[in-house]
């Protein structure tokens, strides 16, 4: 019951802008048409009526079947605009207004069914009244009436056999039912008229039955009760059922071939115009609309669009247009982060995980953030290894002095003797030993060694160094 309460509340939201292209292409066919027959154009007002709703079918079907799909991707979207602007996580209009309808989707539907339940009652009472013309203070009319009905019927192709009878209740010509039609005339109408006039008002209401335009103006009343709320579906309404009495009064003329007696039929009748039921097939209509009739059979243009009808026209397409054009601004505007968004929610709807949202500014000042880190440490690293090498250095520097000292205050020790190879025999011949020498302590080293980056080096010098102490003793 919750998916059919949010599928009906969507679809009347959407049916307002589904019913401004309707208005638009209504306006096309009433400019484009102007001078075509009025069955095309009646045909093509009603084929738009009907493609509105087939439309509104498919809207109902699809948000039906897929409600939950759609919540919660729109509420993936709102938190990842969140999460992406945490600054700005207002909703577009489009996304407010459906946000709307969907948080108060039971009152919306419950004052819509209400405001249906009493157009419904309003429809039956109607078709109540239209049973009680049918039953009640009738008189039967001359036979010869009775068998000119069957004449015309038959030249207009119908097949249903059609009664005539007089009504003390009906004010104005009028056929009820749609299986089994009947003919209303004011009672006293027959002997006012000529009998010519009397034919045409026949031909008029025998061709409402030839088009079966009683079951269409129930169906419309239907849809008139449903879309209540949508001015363009009463508008196109009103439309057809003007371009349903042009359709008759050419079917009329050219039955009779006199405009000059069916415009006197329709003046003559228009005096018994006083309360028409709605949802009957009545003759002759308002007298604005009685006036807009004769004029377009003697000019043969068919209606095109007054002031008012062009000023509202105009307003709705225009506002339209600025609503079309502001939000498309704002989307180009927004590009980066709808892009941003729609990434998003794609990978939270395929995976489940929780992705972080970073925009672009952030993420390149962390990356920069991290060069600078790895310069930091890189420099640390190298610093420390410079640290140890030169303690390391210093460390063998002292170490070597500590030695060099400690070989000058020792004494020296005799040389032991070498006993040479003779290459000829492979007998060795004693040599004398070399008496030991009696050398005194070196003298320490006045200050310290400079440092030496090579150490091989450093031991060069100080045994040259040395020799060259000796030899001088």
């Amino acid at each position: 019951m919750d998916n059919f309460n949010i599928a009906l509340g969507q679809t009347l939201i959407h049916s307002l802008w589904q019913g401004v292209i309707l208005a638009g292409i209504t306006g096309l066919i009433i400019i484009l048409t102007r001078n075509a027959k009025a069955a095309n154009r009646y045909l093509l007002m009603v084929g738009t009526m009907l493609a509105f709703v087939i439309v509104s079918i498919g809207t109902f079907c699809y948000e039906f079947y897929q409600p939950s799909a759609k919540a919660a991707i729109g509420d993936i979207i709102y938190h990842v605009s969140a999460i992406s602007n945490p600054t700005n996580v207002e909703r577009s209009l489009p996304q407010q207004v459906m946000q709307y309808v969907n948080t108060h989707t039971q009152s919306i539907v419950l004052v819509w069914f209400f405001i249906v339940l009493a157009r419904s009652l309003q429809l039956a009472t109607g078709l109540q009244s239209l049973y009680h013309l049918r039953r009640k203070n009738l008189f039967a009319v001359d036979e010869n009436w009775g068998r000119r009905v069957s004449i015309l019927s038959a030249q207009l192709g119908i097949n249903r056999v059609v009664g005539i009878a007089e009504s003390g209740i009906a004010k104005v010509p009028m056929v009820i039912g749609h299986l089994k039609p009947l003919i209303l005339i004011p009672a006293g109408l027959l002997t006012a008229l000529p009998p010519a006039e009397i034919e045409a008002i026949l031909i008029h209401e025998l061709a409402h039955i030839q088009r079966r335009d009683y079951l269409v103006n129930l169906l419309q009343s239907f849809l008139e009760i449903i879309f209540f709320f949508n001015p363009a579906v009463l508008w196109l309404s009103a439309l057809i059922r003007t371009e349903r009495e042009n359709c008759c009064d050419d079917i009329a003329v050219e039955q009779t071939s006199s405009k000059v007696n069916y415009i006197r039929a329709l003046v003559s009748c228009q005096e018994y115009q006083l309360s028409a039921p709605a949802y009957a097939m009545a003759f002759p209509g308002r007298r604005s609309q009685l006036m807009d009739r004769v004029k377009r059979m003697a000019s043969g243009t068919n209606h095109a669009l007054n002031l008012r009808e062009r000023s509202i026209l105009f307003i709705t397409l225009f506002t339209a247009g600025l609503l079309t054009v502001a939000f498309t601004n704002a989307k180009q505007i927004r590009h980066l982060a709808v892009k941003t968004q729609k990434a998003l929610t794609h990978a939270v709807i395929t995976s489940t995980d929780t992705i972080p949202v970073q925009r672009k500014q952030i993420t390149k000042k962390v990356k920069a953030n991290t060069v600078v880190q790895h310069l930091e440490s890189v420099t640390e690293k190298a610093e420390v290894k410079e640290t140890k090498e030169v303690t390391l250095n210093k460390q063998k520097e002292i170490a070597f002095e500590d030695s060099v000292r400690q070989s000058r205050l020792s004494p020296t020790t005799p040389i032991s003797p070498i006993t040479p190879i003779t290459p000829n025999t492979g007998r060795t011949h004693p040599i004398t030993p070399i008496t030991s020498i009696n050398a005194k302590p070196l003298s320490p080293l006045s200050g310290r060694l400079s440092p030496y980056k090579n150490s091989s080096l450093n031991i060069m010098l100080l045994q040259n160094s040395t020799r060259q102490r000796l030899t001088n003793r």
